[in-house]
């Protein structure tokens, strides 16, 4: 696998420069990763220092960016109110209970009342 990795990106190097390969037998290499330790297969993403001349390595794993989708940026009794991608305000309305008792004037003055509560908070 390390080998087809090697010519794929030799072949997508082709005219841009000159890809320098180098063999270092018996190194000691430590590695900085976050979360898990190196398996078979997976690839990390970071930084390879020589920290003694063609001995010893040190790998330190780059931290990315976690991504959370749609992060709440305001929660009501009622109602949340998200952001997306580009940025824009979702809101989502909570689990309302309805029934023959409940007053559709006051619910509704109520989610009145949270969404302008959400305004102000996020300086809106």
């Amino acid at each position: 696998m390390a080998k087809n990795f090697l010519q794929t990106l030799i072949r997508l190097n082709q005219g841009n420069g000159v890809i320098n390969t180098q063999n270092y037998l018996d190194v000691d290499l430590k590695t900085f990763t976050h979360g898990s330790k190196f398996r078979t297969g997976v690839g990390r993403i970071g930084m390879l220092m020589m920290v003694e001349e063609d001995e010893r390595f040190e790998f330190h794993e780059a931290l990315c960016e976690e991504y959370a989708r749609n992060p709440k940026v305001w929660r009501g009794k009622m109602l949340n109110v998200a952001r997306d991608k580009q940025g824009r305000y979702q809101v989502n309305f909570r689990h309302l209970e309805l029934n023959s008792r409940s007053s559709i004037q006051r619910i509704i003055s109520d989610i009145r009342r949270e969404l302008l509560t959400a305004q102000k908070v996020l300086g809106l």
